[in-house]
């Protein structure tokens, strides 16, 4: 029985769930983010114009295990590690996470087979801090462009070197 509920576009970062709760019921959550609410995504950014879509879904399977199921889309503006200029990157994640109950033992081989993370369940999951892990683990490492142009130069003629200042100098001595 999923029980929809409205778009949460601007309060997301206020939003707590009882993670064991919402997978029972097998609830469901949709909004947006603003890119900027993501703080620890800064220093990644050209730029913090846009939104994040997401949705949050809680599960159970017939083992009786409760799992939520992150899924987010949208479009950042990384700085390309070569030139410093913008590089689109298309986010489009797919995350299902295993709700561990406190002081249970951690299924750490399943995890590897089965193709999902762990995550420590709560009576107060908040919502925001999830998005902006997943979105920071969905990031390519070092985002470049496949070609780059050189770096453009703040100055209309180059500066002539202090170096070869030097061994003018030297040379009229």
């Amino acid at each position: 029985m999923s029980r929809q509920v409205p778009d949460v576009n601007s309060a997301t970062d206020q939003i707590v769930i009882d993670g064991l709760e919402f997978a029972r019921l097998g609830r469901r959550l949709v909004g947006k983010v603003p890119i900027r609410a993501l703080a620890r995504l800064a220093d990644q950014l050209a730029n913090d114009d846009g939104e994040i879509a997401w949705e949050l879904r809680g599960e159970q399977d017939e083992e009786g295990k409760a799992f939520l199921c992150l899924q987010l889309s949208g479009k950042l503006s990384l700085r390309c590690q070569r030139c410093l200029g913008s590089v689109d990157e298309v986010l489009a994640v797919s995350s299902r996470l295993l709700l561990v109950r406190p002081g249970h033992v951690w299924p750490d081989e399943e995890l590897a087979e089965d193709g999902f993370d762990a995550v420590e369940a709560g009576k107060e999951m908040a919502l925001a801090p999830m998005i902006e892990e997943e979105v920071l683990l969905a990031l390519p490492i070092a985002p470049t462009h496949g070609t780059c142009d050189q770096p453009l130069s703040s100055h209309e003629e180059h500066e002539p070197s202090p170096f070869a200042v030097l061994a003018k100098l030297k040379k009229g001595v």
